[in-house]
């Protein structure tokens, strides 16, 4: 189901849009205002890999979680236990042919202090096979780092660059599919990149299905303070 105000697939991309060193073909099929989208549902506990909050909570079209007070911004919200996690995830129309991603977003944190790490992550069920571009800016080591099946969380050779207070960040990041492998190609903070060249396993099923959809985790320090991310603009590019 769309909403007003929200394109699931366009056959045309705006490559000026993006931060420098950061292109997509005209062609690309285009997701815009992913945090706007219906359906989204709720992962915690084992789900998310981390203890249950005693709050959380996300609110969707609201008008000061926007960059331009346009009600399309959403807020997700955690608190109440330390080492808490959360995980929002959502599908995104169907790219079955797509190799190649782009994710562009802005996030605005109330209390970086509180984060112990953001999760965001492109998932693409190809056949038999899930590549999982998921990622993870760790707001307390400084690593960003990629998830590999079987083996956890492995740096991607990249930095964290935390968000300050209550100031919006622009995140972009790039996927491909490549000889069988995802490959974390780049991440840009505020419009700064860093090229990667990190390729890690897909995960094999029994069964097959073409699918593809994006998550967004907040994962609490140790305290029991949480924190409010802001989201807005986030934008999907595949071709």
């Amino acid at each position: 189901m769309n909403v007003p105000g929200i394109l699931r697939t366009a056959t045309t991309a705006t490559t000026t849009s993006l931060p420098p060193g950061i292109t997509v073909p005209s062609t690309a099929v285009v997701t815009k205002n992913v945090q706007t989208l219906s359906g989204w549902q709720i992962c915690i506990a084992s789900c998310a890999n981390g203890a249950v909050p005693k709050t959380y909570k996300m609110t969707q079209h609201v008008a000061s979680a926007s960059q331009n007070n346009d009600g399309t911004g959403a807020t997700l919200y955690e608190s109440g236990t330390a080492f808490g996690d959360v995980m929002w995830h959502d599908t995104l129309a169907q790219n079955s042919s797509a190799t190649h991603f782009v994710m562009d977003m802005y996030i605005k944190i109330d209390h970086p202090e509180n984060v112990q790490a953001l999760e965001i992550a492109l998932l693409k069920r190809n056949g038999s096979y899930w590549y999982k571009g998921s990622t993870q800016c760790n707001y307390k080591t400084g690593e960003f780092r990629g998830y590999s099946p079987g083996h956890g969380w492995v740096s991607l050779g990249a930095s964290c660059v935390k968000a300050q207070a209550n100031t919006w960040q622009r995140v972009t990041l790039q996927f491909s599919i490549t000889s069988g492998r995802t490959s974390f190609d780049g991440v840009s903070f505020n419009s700064e990149l860093q090229p990667m060249a990190a390729t890690l396993a897909p995960i094999h099923e029994s069964t097959t299905s073409q699918t593809m959809g994006v998550h967004f985790q907040l994962d609490n320090a140790n305290t029991t303070t949480g924190y409010t991310v802001d989201v807005d603009n986030w934008n999907v590019y595949s071709w």
